[in-house]
């Protein structure tokens, strides 16, 4: 198995706490009863930064899991299709 880039996995941490942090800030917006705007302004940093995190992810995807796949001797065609469907499932 490769081995796991520190930095990589600090950047993904560093958004997911971000979205952690959001998060936190619409639910405090309900209990205050914000406008709708505002949140809903909210919940579009938050499918930003989601987004964010899955690039990346998806990114470490291509780059490591399904070349260790083909390396490990699964079918080249086998893995592609699999990553390409895993991948579709993020929009």
């Amino acid at each position: 198995m490769k081995e796991v880039d520190p930095e990589e996995v600090s950047r993904i941490l560093t958004r997911l706490k971000t979205v952690r942090g959001h998060i936190s800030g619409v639910e405090r917006m309900m209990e205050e009863e914000k406008s709708c705007e505002e949140i809903l302004l909210q919940l579009v940093a938050i499918r930003s930064a989601i987004h964010k995190v899955s690039v990346i992810v998806a990114q470490r995807y291509a780059n490591t899991c399904i070349i260790e796949a083909i390396d490990q001797g699964e079918n080249r065609q086998e893995a592609l299709n699999k990553a390409i469907e895993t991948l579709m499932k993020l929009n």
